[in-house]
């Protein structure tokens, strides 16, 4: 009975993850927009644009894929977007079309940090020349209009390997303007960064940025240069510089195909079979999982290593006759407990070790740590004290040291006593990590989204992660006990 209920529960989050409106939303232009439930990016023009209007209900997405998929569950009916964020391909898979779209357009432009203008010269220079040559428009042409985008066509451009390397964010994830294809970044900006990181002769590092956070990073130097279809306007040219643009990007409303997604109606056995292999079989895809899971797998490993020294010591400070170092002990855990693991996240990453030069894995693991510390910590310190004192006091009496006491008698008692919260906290902490997205990082979780992003499958690539954190929370309560009963003999 309990495995038909996971199928049971498994069949619903399939079919809700499938189902939508099937009628077809009526939109042809702006005076049916009115009344009508419309998705964007929070944060973006659309947003600013929007948000004054009370004739419409607004939803505020994080991403584009994200967008995509509210409008083909019915969550909302429109999505105002880029209108070359969709290219024809994309259509094709997303099962969305275009409504219709503005007449007004908005030029796109990398952004520099203002104390980097000779960056942005020289990105200039290099634009007017591809311009010149022609390769420009040849890349428009390729990305935009092509039907079909395919990994074993896609242009090769030269890759410089030394040197100090051209630190490029996006935030787009998405064909045809950034996406993983076959364990690489490819896309129209993507080619455009790759081409000009060439014309430096410098190696190129791409990141993925949360939108919010793009020009925040950029001004604390985390990152050269940023893209991702991104307007020039005035407040944003107060604080970067942007180069010359590139593109002029007309707005575009896209609803649901309705017909497109009755056409490829299949039976189920045929659906699933098809979905494992889009998202997981096609272009590597599974790769992207397994990479993210390695990130997730360092950064839990290496904050529960050093969260557990550091909690020992907040432990051995605890339990000190010092009144300060008891003081500050509790002053620690009251910050930790007291402020979101989000938060600090950020905090960590765009404050306190912003100049540090440190990676963002490593930033993921100092902050995941202090705060592991402080939990650590209080479960080591509710162990020892669990123990009775008169334990202590009988090793003594048999002539032990106080150190012999505690690591023969005091401690086997307080592991048995502490593990199961200990436990708890490892597993929590794994959880955890699935934030570190919002600093750049590819987890697992960010992994899924990259695969959603390509496939516009919202089920497929969660049940896969769901999957993989019960695997990993199992085996890390499996490790535990066996390292317990390791100790005990």
């Amino acid at each position: 009975m309990t495995k038909l209920k996971y199928l049971l529960i498994l069949a619903v989050l399939a079919l809700s993850a499938c189902a939508g409106r099937q009628e077809e939303v009526a939109i042809h232009g702006e005076a049916d927009v009115a009344g009508h439930r419309i998705g964007t990016i929070a944060g973006s023009c659309y947003d600013i644009q929007l948000s004054p209007r009370k004739d419409i209900k607004l939803s505020l997405f994080s991403t584009v894929s994200d967008c995509a998929e509210a409008v083909k569950a019915g969550k909302v009916d429109a999505l105002l977007i880029d209108e070359v964020v969709f290219s024809k391909a994309s259509l094709k898979q997303t099962g969305l079309k275009k409504a219709f779209r503005q007449d007004e357009s908005f030029p796109t432009a990398f952004a520099f940090r203002k104390e980097d203008s000779a960056l942005a010269d020289s990105f200039n220079q290099f634009l007017h020349e591809l311009k010149e040559s022609g390769t420009l428009d040849q890349m428009m042409e390729y990305w935009f209009e092509s039907e079909e985008l395919r990994p074993e066509d896609f242009p090769q451009v030269e890759e410089y390997t030394t040197g100090e390397p051209l630190r490029y964010a996006n935030c787009e994830t998405i064909a045809p303007i950034a996406f993983l294809a076959g364990g690489k970044w490819n896309g129209f900006e993507i080619e455009l960064a790759r081409r000009f990181a060439a014309f430096l002769k410098r190696p190129l590092q791409i990141d993925l940025f949360e939108f919010s956070s793009m020009i925040v990073g950029l001004q604390l130097g985390k990152t050269d240069m940023i893209g991702g279809s991104i307007f020039i306007t005035e407040e944003r040219q107060q604080q970067v510089t942007f180069g010359d643009p590139y593109y002029n990007v007309h707005p575009a409303y896209f609803i649901k195909d309705v017909q497109a997604v009755r056409a490829k109606k299949e039976p189920l056995h045929v659906s699933v079979v098809n979905a494992v292999r889009q998202n997981f079989i096609v272009e590597n895809r599974w790769r992207m999982i397994t990479d993210g899971l390695a990130t997730t797998l360092l950064i839990t490993f290496w904050s529960i290593i050093l969260g557990s020294l550091l909690g020992i010591l907040l432990c051995m400070m605890a339990l000190s006759r010092r009144k300060g170092l008891r003081s500050f002990v509790g002053l620690y855990d009251g910050f930790m407990h007291g402020i979101p693991m989000l938060v600090l996240l950020l905090i960590m990453f765009y404050v306190v070790l912003a100049r540090t030069g440190w990676d963002a894995r490593t930033i993921a693991i100092v902050a995941f740590a202090l705060n592991f510390a402080s939990a650590a910590g209080g479960v080591f310190k509710t162990s020892v004290e669990s123990v009775p004192h008169g334990q202590t006091e009988a090793g003594l009496a048999l002539g032990f040291t106080k150190m012999r006491t505690f690591l023969n008698i005091v401690l086997p008692q307080a592991v048995r006593k502490g593990l199961p919260l200990y436990k708890s906290e490892c597993i929590s902490l794994l959880k955890g990590t699935s934030i570190v997205g919002y600093i750049a990082v590819i987890d697992v979780t960010r992994a899924s989204d990259l695969v959603r992003s390509r496939t516009f499958d919202a089920f497929m690539p969660l049940l896969a992660v769901t999957i993989i954190y019960f695997v990993l929370a199992w085996l890390i309560g499996l490790l535990l006990n066996f390292i317990t009963l390791k100790a005990r003999r």
